[in-house]
């Protein structure tokens, strides 16, 4: 643990300021901020009253938020419905800036001599107050609390390097787990890095190792079985990234005057790779000097960040790992730091990193928070359910990410328009569309820096059920013909 008490106050000054930042974040809006805050509302309520969650997704954080309104509840703090919004926005506060502990102490390892200066802290700072980290707020906190777990597994992954022990080990393969099961992108990531990690153990050793062929055979299949078991159309998922992981790169849309990638992304990007070459060269140059371990471990987290920062990956994917691509470039730093010669250089460093924290902690502040619900909303929302059939089975259809609000405020089921099929309309006896028309958030698939989401497309001859200030409802009756015109055209 922290040995040094100044290192320890430092540690949770800054676990202290990151919590602070996400919690007046998550505090900004009438309603949990973001475009799918309503995501974890709808299946915390739905743990609570049926033991299941009514989306379908990797299961922990809800049930762990269902725990704490539960602890809330209980105790008389607040009732019923504020005390699942209470644990929703208090959980994604307090606990993803946790990853600095696991942060700190591997990046303590890493350092030479770390004991003298408080670099080990400064550097570990990153961990929660990286632009990445703090993008991940209210409506990512599946994300957020994945990258807390990647950042142990590294951490015990670099013990199991340093001490081959059964205790590194299982705790390594807990950390996985804990992955396995809060975030389907970070899950991916942390077997992707397990199985370069013995892939460059193989390369460093010069040996192919059956028992390293057998564990990555196993990740794979233990892997696959999760997913399976949790979301299987994730599958498909993994199969499409495979296949098509090329297709629209960043830097091809970038050289067509095409940017579709947000500028915080792109700042990421070059950041990422720039890092990572000069770890490179570092690596070359020293590799003899080099320890076992860190040869195995900083090649490792070249690669792993390398190929997340890739910007020949696909836009859609690219925006994807973007976020987890830091965590293992910030493990380069101090092998960086531990490399430079000069006294000079090391400053720059220390002042590069200072500044990177300022600007990010700065760009995020000044970033404006949306949701997509406010109380004038919600009592509309609430008038309408007066309007909706009572006599048969009701789907509602709305643009992506109002569709969790619809869903908990109305208590029916829901889809976005992208994924209709025409056999909805032989299950449903009311296909109802929902259309807003005024106060409507800036939420697109670049966030809040490009063109938003659009409302559904109504097939024809939709018959209007309510009209209101916010919203419209329509009955379609029968499908369109042409189901394409739900699918909305993106411009590449």
């Amino acid at each position: 643990m922290i040995k040094r008490k100044k290192d320890f106050v430092l540690v949770t000054i800054i676990y202290l300021f990151s919590s602070f930042i996400r919690l007046s974040i998550n505090y900004s809006t009438e309603f949990i901020p973001g475009s799918n805050g309503a995501f974890y509302l709808s299946n915390v309520r739905s743990i609570l009253e049926t033991g299941e969650i009514i989306f379908k997704d990797f299961p922990l954080i809800f049930w762990l938020e269902a725990l704490l309104s539960k602890l809330f509840f209980v105790l008389g703090i607040a009732e019923f419905e504020k005390s699942i919004d209470l644990a929703c926005r208090l959980f994604d506060s307090f606990i993803p800036p946790l990853a600095i502990l696991p942060a700190y102490l591997l990046i303590k390892r890493l350092l030479v001599n770390s004991e003298k200066e408080y670099y080990a802290v400064l550097f570990a700072s990153l961990s929660t107050l990286f632009i990445s980290f703090m993008i991940l707020v209210s409506d990512f906190q599946k994300n957020s609390l994945g990258l807390l777990w990647l950042f142990s597994l590294m951490l015990w992954v670099y013990k199991s390097l340093e001490e081959k022990k059964l205790i590194n080990y299982s705790i390594s393969f807990l950390f996985l787990s804990l992955t396995g099961i809060t975030h389907f992108g970070c899950f991916l990531v942390a077997v992707l890095y397990i199985i370069v990690v013995l892939l460059v153990k193989k390369l460093v050793h010069r040996k192919i190792e059956l028992k390293n062929v057998l564990i990555a055979g196993l990740l794979l299949i233990v892997a696959y079985v999760i997913i399976y078991l949790i979301s299987p159309p994730r599958l498909k998922t993994v199969f499409d990234f495979l296949f098509n992981m090329f297709r629209n790169s960043t830097i091809l849309l970038l050289l067509k005057g095409k940017p579709l990638i947000s500028p915080i992304d792109l700042v990421n990007q070059i950041l990422i790779n720039l890092t990572s070459i000069i770890a490179v060269i570092f690596y070359i140059k020293n590799y003899k000097m080099l320890s076992d371990t860190h040869r195995i471990f900083i090649l490792s987290s070249v690669v792993l960040s390398l190929i997340l920062a890739s910007p020949f990956i696909g836009i859609e994917w690219s925006q994807r790992l973007g976020f987890i691509s830091y965590i293992p470039a910030v493990m380069l730093i101090p092998f960086i730091f531990n490399n430079v010669k000069t006294e000079i250089a090391r400053k720059l460093i220390l002042t590069i990193t200072l500044t990177i924290v300022l600007l990010s902690v700065t760009v995020r502040v000044k970033i404006p928070t949306f949701s997509n619900m406010n109380y004038k909303i919600y009592a509309e929302l609430q008038t309408s359910k007066e309007k909706l059939p009572k006599d048969g089975n009701v789907l509602l259809v709305s643009r992506h990410g109002l569709e969790w609000w619809v869903s908990y405020i109305l208590r029916k089921p829901v889809v976005r328009e992208s994924a209709l099929e025409k056999i909805y309309w032989d299950r449903f006896k009311y296909m109802l569309f929902i259309i807003q028309k005024k106060d409507k958030p800036p939420f697109g698939p670049l966030g809040i820096f490009g063109p938003p989401f659009r409302e559904p497309v109504l097939p024809n001859g939709a018959e209007q059920l309510f009209s209101g200030i916010y919203f419209d409802i329509y009955w379609s009756k029968i499908p369109p013909q042409d189901m394409s015109i739900f699918i909305e055209p993106i411009s590449y």
